[in-house]
C-alpha cells in the first residue's frame, strides 16, 4: 500500500506533505474522542503493530490524547517505509502528524484538519472536556472552614461561578446568565425534531422548559435535578449520550460560530485587522486567529466600536520603521484588552500565542505561569505566522434571542433546593 502511494506523491507537492499538523513534546495534546484524530490513531495503531509485528493494545485506545503513545507508534512504522515514503510524509519531523503521513494512513475523503480546525482543537485543550461532559456548579466548592464541599456534609453552599448552573463540552458552555446550553439545545432540537425525546425520556419536559425559560427557570429546574442524587447521575448519563451524537456536536459548533456569540467576537478580530492591513501588509497569521479563538472564548475581546483600539494600534506598529513581529502584535493587543476575571491564568493562555515568535521576549514569571498552565505552544498544533488566513466562517444568528421564552419558575413550595443553594447565585 505505502509504495503504490507513493507514486503519486510527486505530483502533491503543493500539500507540502512534511508539514506538521501535530506534534507531542512536553505535553500532551488533547484533542477530543469525537474527531478525526482518533480514526488516525486506530488506522496509526493497526499500522504500527503490524510493522513491529506485535500487539495493538500496546499502544492504548484511540483516544483524540497525542501524546507519548502516539509518538512511539509513528516512530515504530518507520521501518516498513521505505526510504521514499518516509521523506514525503516527514520522517524527519520526528514522532509529528504531518500532512504526508495522515494522507498515508486516512481514507482520501478525510482531509487533513485544517488551520482552523487545530486553532479550535487548541482552546479545546485548554477547557479539557468533551462533548460529552457535563458538570454541575452548584455548591461545587469546598468551606475553607471545614474543607468539605455541600453534598460531603458541610451545611453551607460555596460556589465559585454563581452564575452557571452547569457547563458543557469542550467551549464551557454554560447554562446561566451565558444560555450557552439552552441554544444548543435550541439549535439542536429545531434542526432534530424528537431528539430531546428519545435522549432525555422522562426528563423532556425538563429540557424543553430548560431552553425556553429564564434564569431563575434554569436554576429550580437544574437544581432539583442536582439535588436528588439518583436523578443527578441519570441526567448526566443521559446528557453523556446527548454529547455523544454528531447533530448535537454539529449545533454546538453553529452556536459558538454564530454572529450572535462567539463567531462575533472572532469577527471583531478579523475587522481590527483588516483595518491595520494597509500598515502591516497582511491578514491574521494562523496563530492570530488561535488567539482571537481562545480570547472569545476565555477573556476580552475588542468592542463593538473598535476606531480608539485601530488608533491605539497603528501607532504602536507604526513607532519604529521596523513593523512589530505577530507575536509582539499580539502581545500588545492583549495588554489593551486586559482581563479582571482570573487575571494569571489569561497571561498563561495568552503565553501559548507568544513563545513560538523569538521577538517577544516574556518575564520569568510569566513562563513560569505557562508552564504551570499549560507548557503548549501554538506549534504543537501546527500552526504557523508564516501562513495567514483571511477570514473566519462566522455563521447566521442562532435565532435563539428571538424566541418568546416564558418566565414561569417553580412555586416556591415546589422547589427542591434549600435556601442554602438557592443563595449560592449571589456572589
Amino acid at each position: 500500500m505505502f509504495a503504490i502511494w507513493i507514486m503519486g506523491a510527486g505530483t502533491a507537492q503543493a500539500d507540502n506533505l512534511d508539514q506538521v499538523l501535530y506534534r507531542f513534546e512536553n505535553r500532551a495534546l488533547t484533542l477530543g474522542r469525537y474527531g478525526s484524530v482518533s480514526g488516525f490513531q486506530r488506522k496509526l495503531f493497526v499500522e504500527a503493530a503490524r510493522c513491529k509485528k506485535g500487539p495493538v493494545a500496546v499502544y492504548g485506545k484511540a483516544d483524540g490524547i497525542v501524546g507519548a503513545k502516539t509518538r512511539q507508534a509513528i516512530v515504530d512504522l518507520q521501518p516498513c517505509l521505505n526510504s521514499a515514503v518516509r521523506a514525503a510524509v516527514g520522517a524527519e519531523q520526528y514522532g509529528a502528524i504531518t500532512v504526508g503521513l495522515w494522507r498515508l494512513l486516512m481514507p482520501v475523503d478525510i482531509s487533513p484538519p485544517g488551520a482552523i480546525e487545530r486553532a479550535n482543537q487548541l482552546t479545546f485543550a485548554l477547557e479539557g472536556t468533551d462533548y460529552d461532559v457535563i458538570q454541575f456548579n452548584f455548591c461545587q466548592s469546598k468551606n475553607p472552614r471545614s474543607g468539605k464541599r455541600f453534598l460531603e456534609g458541610d451545611p453551607y453552599c460555596h460556589t465559585n461561578d454563581p452564575r452557571a448552573y452547569l457547563t458543557w463540552g469542550p467551549r464551557g458552555a454554560t447554562a446561566g446568565a451565558g444560555a450557552e446550553i439552552q441554544q444548543i439545545i435550541f439549535a439542536s432540537e429545531r434542526a432534530n425534531p424528537g431528539l430531546l425525546q428519545s435522549v432525555f425520556g422522562p426528563l423532556t419536559e425538563d429540557m424543553h422548559r430548560l431552553a425556553l425559560g429564564n434564569n431563575d427557570a434554569a436554576f429550580d429546574i437544574l437544581c432539583s435535578i442536582w439535588i436528588d442524587d439518583a436523578q443527578r447521575e441519570d441526567f448526566k448519563r443521559r446528557f453523556a449520550d446527548y454529547g455523544a451524537r454528531e447533530e448535537v456536536q454539529r449545533a454546538y459548533r453553529q452556536v459558538y460560530d454564530a454572529a450572535n456569540a462567539d463567531g462575533g467576537k472572532i469577527a471583531r478580530f478579523f475587522k481590527l485587522y483588516g483595518a491595520l492591513r494597509p500598515i502591516i501588509k497582511r491578514d491574521p497569521t494562523e496563530i492570530d486567529l488561535a488567539f482571537f479563538i481562545d480570547r472569545a472564548t476565555h477573556g476580552s475581546v475588542p468592542p463593538g466600536d473598535i476606531s480608539q483600539l485601530v488608533d491605539r494600534m497603528t501607532s504602536f506598529a507604526t513607532r519604529t520603521r521596523n513593523l512589530p513581529s505577530p507575536g509582539e502584535l499580539r502581545k500588545q493587543l492583549a495588554a489593551w484588552l486586559p482581563t479582571h476575571h482570573k487575571y494569571n491564568d489569561r497571561l498563561a493562555r495568552d503565553a501559548i500565542f507568544l513563545i513560538d515568535d523569538p521577538d517577544v521576549i516574556l518575564s520569568d514569571a510569566h513562563r513560569r505561569m505557562w508552564q504551570q498552565r499549560s507548557g503548549l505552544k501554538a506549534s504543537d498544533f501546527g500552526l504557523s505566522d508564516q501562513r495567514q488566513i483571511a477570514s473566519y466562517p462566522v455563521a447566521a444568528p442562532t435565532g435563539y434571542e428571538k424566541i418568546e421564552k416564558f418566565y414561569t419558575v417553580l412555586p416556591e413550595d415546589k422547589r427542591a433546593c434549600p435556601s442554602t443553594v438557592r443563595s449560592a447565585r449571589r456572589p
